[in-house]
């Protein structure tokens, strides 16, 4: 009987401690820790990567050292989360802080009011994060957000024995050198720059954007896109004439278009090509893949002569970042501001960098990190150019990449493409 009694009485206390929970999370802005503010943070970190377990490793420390603010997590499937996202700020229901993406998909929030300026804390990343990658949150001169990671299309990968070979101790600084290497090399035997271009987008996101923006500057693509400029501008046409050239000198194995871009960094992999262009998701598979290590070299696509962008831009954008509600209390505001000024430190950076994923913040690296990661990583300091794909409307994207494929294969001209993609322009 009295065994029965205890057993009874337990389970009325559990369940008074269950509604004493269930009480205080009903009460806005407090936790079950000790009245704690909770913030409330929407995501898409349902796969299993390492760098979705690292963010949530991160709010998970911040939330162990910070006794009075809490960050409490809802995963949403990636196909789902925006959508939910535009929903729930038409009927100004967002969380306190949400994970958002750059340019045209944080503009309409921050240019509706739903989301809260980060100026008061941007001078936080001074240094660190090179101004020209936060603008890409930026609305109106105002910070919507900080980058966790960069996505950089335009790496260049070779073989420093198969350059030694014929003559190079290091990769061609300017694109007339880079042209006596491409002969070189075939006089060797050796196949020069190894392409997949069977999905058709390689050409235009890793080629053309970093080499249209070395000729044009990197206003010239949204100069043209608002009317102020034109894509038969001799500069784009002289841009485009660079896929023409290559293809003319033999630089690209002959399937070409047949292969895709996985296969043809394969094929480099294996030391069937010299140079393999490709963007940073490279890194890793030709890391773990690669026999000799020391024996990849990375580099950025050369300078032009009389371009008029900036060499030092390498063609990329800036990854997820955390937007901050509007519509929080000057209590929540300043917790929220803690949180990312903590979430977006040393600690997430050197885990990005040991899972090989690129970064914008310039941090020192040890030894255990591989030299071409470093180098790689080096080159976002330099600024970003637009990637054409990540900015052109899907119509022009089309366009280009249809027709960089046609130039390949002879069935069209820079100059008509460039036509082509202008006469889409007007017509919007």
């Amino acid at each position: 009987m009295m065994k029965k009694l205890g057993l009874v009485l337990m389970g009325l206390l559990m369940v008074l401690a269950l509604a004493a929970c269930g009480g205080n999370d009903d009460k806005e802005g407090q936790s079950t820790k000790d009245g704690a503010i909770e913030l409330t943070l929407w995501t898409d970190w349902t796969e299993d990567r390492p760098e979705n377990t690292l963010y949530k490793e991160v709010i998970a420390k911040f939330n162990e050292e910070h006794e009075d603010i809490q960050v409490k997590v809802e995963a949403i499937p990636h196909d789902q989360y925006e959508t939910k996202l535009r929903t729930q700020a038409a009927g100004n229901q967002l969380p306190d802080m949400m994970r958002v993406w750059p340019g045209a998909r944080t503009a309409p929030l921050a240019e509706g009011g739903a989301i809260l300026p980060l100026n008061p804390i941007i001078e936080n990343w001074d240094g660190v994060i090179p101004d020209s990658i936060l603008q890409d949150y930026a609305v109106d001169g105002n910070y919507y957000a900080i980058p966790a990671n960069v996505s950089i299309t335009g790496v260049i990968y070779y073989h420093k024995d198969m350059l030694q070979a014929v003559g190079y101790d290091e990769f061609p600084k300017t694109y007339a050198e880079l042209i006596e290497l491409v002969k070189a090399l075939n006089e060797n035997g050796t196949t020069p720059i190894s392409l997949g271009n069977k999905s058709i987008w390689p050409l235009q996101s890793v080629y053309i954007s970093t080499i249209a923006d070395r000729f044009t500057g990197s206003d010239f693509l949204k100069n043209t896109l608002n009317g102020d400029g034109t894509f038969e501008d001799p500069q784009f046409i002289g841009a485009l004439s660079v896929i023409d050239e290559l293809t003319k000198l033999e630089a690209f194995n002959e399937d070409l278009n047949t292969l895709d871009e996985a296969q043809s960094r394969n094929e480099f992999i294996k030391g069937n090509s010299a140079i393999h262009f490709a963007g940073s998701w490279a890194i890793g598979p030709i890391l773990d893949s690669v026999e000799d290590i020391e024996n990849i070299g990375v580099a950025p696509f050369p300078a032009f002569e009389g371009g008029n962008g900036d060499p030092a831009r390498i063609a990329g954008v800036a990854g997820g970042g955390i937007a901050v509600s509007s519509k929080l209390s000057e209590e929540k505001q300043e917790a929220a501001f803690t949180f990312l000024k903590y979430y977006y430190g040393e600690d997430l950076y050197q885990g990005l960098i040991k899972a090989n994923i690129i970064v914008p913040a310039d941090v020192e690296m040890d030894d255990s990190i591989p030299q071409i990661f470093q180098v790689a990583n080096s080159f976002v300091q330099g600024g970003l150019a637009p990637v054409y794909d990540a900015t052109l409307t899907p119509e022009l994207t089309d366009i280009i990449n249809n027709g960089l494929q046609a130039i390949t294969l002879s069935g069209k001209t820079p100059e008509e493409l460039a036509k082509e993609m202008q006469k889409e322009n007007e017509s919007k």
